[in-house]
């Protein structure tokens, strides 16, 4: 039986690099934000990846797929008490589709498909489509695609990035940057599954004093194997563990700008000096990664390569000895031999300063002279985004395995904006838009495999593993159900305090 009341606290371990969703994919904006807003469709967390709806009542879809038609909530209101209408929905989109000046919508990509956005009445909303699109409806469910207000847009298309006005579970009460993150129910919620009277968000810097302490009582990213082991024996039942794999890529992304990098003889060799076979198995006993090596697709999926397709790509063979050799003759041949190189890093423990130690032990086997700069998240992503860097270490993390999700980040980056190499392929986006129209399941494999063999050769990134995850809870949480990404359900409806 679910009770109300009581404070959900938990610890959180970077800051928030901005207030907007549609701009981020960064789980120091996803652990905070989500809980003070809503989007048209969301997730079954018992039946998982099953849909229902959000501020959508319901919806239809023509039967040649390119209409859908969703009938709005009446009565939802923003925290600021405006109605929430078919305007807002509609405004959201257009902005995440064809972002004004100074806006960054993350996902762009994935809207290339809507052709039009239309509001028949104020409670009713169409998508027409250019064209098929199979991925479209896990979209319309995507925890990034919150519904702004059309009223804050029309002032200021900027609002989001510093500013908290959505219709979700809780409101926004207060950020002291580097201490914590305040919410609190929203009474008029247009869902009543909402128990916790609020809740707030230490920022921490580990997880285990933390929750040994009683100082939080959760924290959403993931305990390593030592830290879990270290609390289970201090904290016994007081503390409960939920594990899953989780739909996150680990990769090191080159700059298509820096001069060494524009060889791909040069990038071949980074690549080739990983030993992914014996350093990712040692890597996952000390923090959160998976121990397999892999490509861009999660291993073992309908789209991914077997293990021995992989092989046959720079970094993947078995035979480390002959890998290095073939990067040292490489190097050698580009005229990079010792070549100096900025490693751009997240000062974050798990996994970032693990792969850094890691990777530099790998490109140093090789002859390399990478230099370590390491910065707290926010100048960290700023480095990323604005290209600061020559080598950086990234993440393509997701909540469904679909290769429209996957691979986005692998096109042009005038298409992709988390694209941080910086590169252009117009094959590459010719394949994407394929695999993203062709209904045949079949067919889509082969174009999917095509843009991954094209991705793989080109180097510009480097896939290294997935990642796993077990979050630690106090054991009076009840209610919340993990999901394959750390950006799942954290609006904490649903959540309750067992006292």
């Amino acid at each position: 039986a679910q009770k109300k009341g009581g404070i959900m606290v938990y610890g959180v371990k970077a800051e928030p690099e901005t207030f907007d969703i549609h701009a981020t994919n960064a789980y120091g904006v996803m652990h905070y934000l989500p809980q003070h807003y809503s989007t048209l469709l969301t997730f079954n967390w018992d039946k998982f990846p099953e849909l229902e709806g959000d501020v959508a009542e319901s919806w239809t879809v023509s039967d040649d797929a390119l209409t859908y038609t969703f009938k709005i909530r009446k009565g939802i209101k923003f925290h600021d008490g405006t109605p929430l209408t078919a305007a807002d929905v509609q405004a959201s989109y257009e902005r995440l589709r064809n972002p004004p000046e100074g806006v960054v919508s993350a996902r762009l990509a994935l809207f290339s498909s809507i052709d039009t956005i239309t509001t028949p009445d104020d409670f009713t909303v169409v998508f027409k489509l250019k064209h098929t699109d199979g991925f479209i409806m896990q979209g319309f469910g995507s925890p990034y695609n919150v519904i702004y207000s059309a009223k804050d847009l029309a002032a200021d298309p900027k609002f989001p990035q510093k500013n908290v006005n959505g219709t979700g579970p809780f409101r926004f009460v207060e950020y002291v940057p580097g201490e914590k993150w305040v919410a609190k129910r929203y009474e008029d919620y247009h869902f009543k599954n909402v128990y916790l009277d609020g809740t707030v968000a230490f920022r921490i810097k580990e997880i285990v004093n933390p929750m040994v302490g009683g100082q939080i009582m959760a924290e959403w990213r993931a305990a390593v194997p030592p830290e879990r082991k270290s609390m289970e024996e201090q904290m016994g039942a007081k503390i409960s563990f939920q594990t899953m794999p989780m739909l996150s890529l680990m990769m090191v992304t080159l700059n298509a700008e820096f001069e060494p990098f524009k060889d791909k003889r040069v990038r071949h060799a980074l690549a080739l000096c990983i030993d992914r076979y014996n350093g990712f198995p040692n890597l996952s006993k000390i923090t959160w990664t998976a121990p397999d090596a892999t490509g861009n697709l999660l291993p073992g999926s309908e789209w991914a390569l077997t293990p021995k397709e992989l092989e046959e790509f720079p970094g993947f063979g078995r035979d480390i000895e002959a890998n290095r050799a073939e990067a040292k003759r490489l190097l050698k041949e580009a005229g990079y031999e010792g070549l100096k190189f900025v490693y751009n890093n997240r000062s974050v423990a798990h996994p970032y300063e693990h792969f850094a130690i890691f990777l530099f032990s790998q490109w140093k086997a090789c002859g390399l002279n990478p230099e370590l700069v390491s910065n707290p998240t926010a100048k960290w992503a700023a480095i990323r985004k604005n290209g600061g860097f020559d080598a950086t270490i990234d993440f393509n993390s997701n909540f469904l395995p679909d290769p429209t999700l996957m691979l986005q980040k692998l096109i042009s980056k005038d298409r992709s904006p988390q694209n941080y190499s910086g590169y252009t392929d117009r094959e590459l986006d010719k394949l994407f838009d394929a695999q993203s129209q062709e209904a045949d399941a079949a067919k889509r494999k082969v174009l999917v495999q095509q843009l991954e063999r094209r991705a793989l050769e080109a180097a510009y990134t480097i896939p290294l593993t997935y990642m796993n995850r077990s979050i630690a809870l106090d054991s009076k949480i009840k209610g919340y159900k993990i999901a394959p990404s750390l950006v799942l359900n954290t609006n904490w409806r649903g959540v309750w305090l067992e006292e």
